[in-house]
């Protein structure tokens, strides 16, 4: 779920050892927000938050996101657009993930309900 999102929507913010993950979305997609926030519940921060025009949460700083700051960096001093190391990443891509990656692109929806019981453990397995 983690790099699906950093590959769509979510972005690393703060320094090395105070890293976070921001998941941000447009308003009409708080459901998929809070999906998101509720399969990452143990990472999060604060509850998911909604403006005007955008929904969406922050994690805890955790060493996690220290290790995978290489991968996805931003030029030009942190201002330019996200640069991602695609091959590395997309050798540790689970299915959740790809899905995931999809979703945040508006290829597909992500809907629990639609899912059959064993099919919804096969996509959240470890």
């Amino acid at each position: 779920m983690v790099l699906g999102s950093l590959l769509g929507d979510a972005s690393l913010e703060g320094m090395p050892g105070a890293r976070r993950m921001r998941v941000t979305h447009g308003i009409d997609r708080f459901a998929y927000a809070r999906w998101k926030y509720d399969r990452l519940g143990a990472f999060a921060d604060e509850p998911v938050w909604h403006g005007e025009a955008a929904v969406g949460f922050r994690t805890i700083a955790h060493p996690l996101f220290d290790d995978l700051a290489p991968l996805f960096y931003r030029g030009a001093r942190c201002g330019g657009p996200k640069r991602v190391r695609r091959q590395i990443v997309l050798e540790h891509l689970t299915p959740l993930g790809l899905a995931v990656w999809m979703a945040d692109l508006g290829r597909l929806e992500l809907r629990a309900d639609a899912f059959l019981p064993a099919q919804r453990a096969a996509a959240l397995a470890p």
